[in-house]
Protein backbone atom coordinates (compact mmCIF):
# COMPACT_ATOMS: atom_id res chain seq x y z
CA UNK A 1 0.00 0.00 0.00
CA UNK A 2 0.82 3.43 -0.81
CA UNK A 3 0.19 7.05 0.49
CA UNK A 4 -0.41 9.36 -2.47
CA UNK A 5 -0.50 13.15 -1.78
CA UNK A 6 -1.53 15.72 -4.14
CA UNK A 7 -1.05 19.55 -3.49
CA UNK A 8 -2.60 21.31 -6.04
CA UNK A 9 -3.78 25.10 -6.65
CA UNK A 10 -7.74 24.90 -5.64
CA UNK A 11 -9.22 26.68 -8.97
CA UNK A 12 -7.91 23.54 -10.70
CA UNK A 13 -9.66 21.35 -8.06
CA UNK A 14 -12.47 20.31 -10.96
CA UNK A 15 -9.68 18.62 -13.79
CA UNK A 16 -7.92 17.26 -10.77
CA UNK A 17 -10.83 15.56 -9.18
CA UNK A 18 -11.82 13.98 -13.08
CA UNK A 19 -8.16 12.63 -13.28
CA UNK A 20 -8.60 10.77 -10.44
CA UNK A 21 -12.23 9.83 -11.18
CA UNK A 22 -11.98 5.67 -11.21
CA UNK A 23 -8.21 5.38 -9.70
CA UNK A 24 -8.80 6.95 -5.96
CA UNK A 25 -12.34 5.88 -4.33
CA UNK A 26 -11.55 7.00 -0.72
CA UNK A 27 -9.50 10.19 -0.06
CA UNK A 28 -9.63 13.39 2.37
CA UNK A 29 -9.11 17.00 0.97
CA UNK A 30 -7.80 19.71 2.90
CA UNK A 31 -8.68 23.16 2.04
CA UNK A 32 -7.26 26.23 2.20
CA UNK A 33 -3.87 25.27 2.31
CA UNK A 34 -0.58 27.53 1.87
CA UNK A 35 2.29 28.14 0.48
CA UNK A 36 4.91 28.42 -2.25
CA UNK A 37 6.55 26.40 -4.76
CA UNK A 38 9.56 26.56 -6.99
CA UNK A 39 7.07 27.39 -10.52
CA UNK A 40 4.48 29.03 -8.97
CA UNK A 41 3.41 32.30 -7.64
CA UNK A 42 3.03 32.16 -3.88
CA UNK A 43 -0.95 30.45 -2.58
CA UNK A 44 -1.05 32.58 0.79
CA UNK A 45 -4.69 33.43 1.00
CA UNK A 46 -4.35 37.08 1.51
CA UNK A 47 -4.64 40.55 -0.13
CA UNK A 48 -1.55 39.96 -1.51
CA UNK A 49 -1.61 36.37 -2.89
CA UNK A 50 -5.15 35.30 -2.37
CA UNK A 51 -4.90 31.82 -4.04
CA UNK A 52 -4.78 29.04 -2.29
CA UNK A 53 -3.96 25.28 -2.43
CA UNK A 54 -5.81 22.18 -1.85
CA UNK A 55 -3.97 18.93 -0.78
CA UNK A 56 -5.40 15.44 -1.46
CA UNK A 57 -4.61 12.35 0.84
CA UNK A 58 -5.26 8.86 -0.11
CA UNK A 59 -3.85 5.29 0.69
CA UNK A 60 -4.22 3.32 -2.70
CA UNK A 61 -2.67 -0.69 -3.68
CA UNK A 62 0.56 -0.11 -5.28
CA UNK A 63 -0.57 -0.66 -8.99
CA UNK A 64 -2.70 2.76 -8.67
CA UNK A 65 -0.02 4.89 -8.43
CA UNK A 66 1.53 4.75 -11.75
CA UNK A 67 -2.04 5.37 -12.82
CA UNK A 68 -2.77 8.42 -11.01
CA UNK A 69 0.80 9.59 -12.10
CA UNK A 70 -0.08 8.94 -15.61
CA UNK A 71 -3.67 10.81 -14.99
CA UNK A 72 -1.63 13.97 -13.32
CA UNK A 73 1.24 13.97 -15.89
CA UNK A 74 -0.97 16.17 -18.53
CA UNK A 75 -2.91 18.12 -15.70
CA UNK A 76 1.00 19.21 -14.90
CA UNK A 77 1.96 20.01 -18.29
CA UNK A 78 -1.37 22.13 -19.31
CA UNK A 79 -1.50 24.05 -15.68
CA UNK A 80 2.65 24.52 -15.35
CA UNK A 81 2.11 27.51 -13.25
CA UNK A 82 -0.91 27.05 -10.80
CA UNK A 83 1.00 23.84 -9.15
CA UNK A 84 0.30 20.49 -8.79
CA UNK A 85 2.71 18.11 -7.16
CA UNK A 86 2.44 14.24 -6.28
CA UNK A 87 4.34 12.51 -3.50
CA UNK A 88 4.19 9.31 -3.01
CA UNK A 89 5.07 7.63 0.62
CA UNK A 90 5.10 3.87 2.00
CA UNK A 91 2.32 2.53 4.50
CA UNK A 92 4.45 0.80 6.93
CA UNK A 93 0.56 -0.26 8.77
CA UNK A 94 -3.12 0.80 8.71
CA UNK A 95 -5.94 0.39 11.33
Amino acid sequence: MKSIVIIYNAAIEDVVMEALNGHVEKYTVFDRITGKGKNSVPHFGDNIWPATNKLLMAVVEENIVKKVKDALLPIKEDYKTEGLKLFVFPVEELI
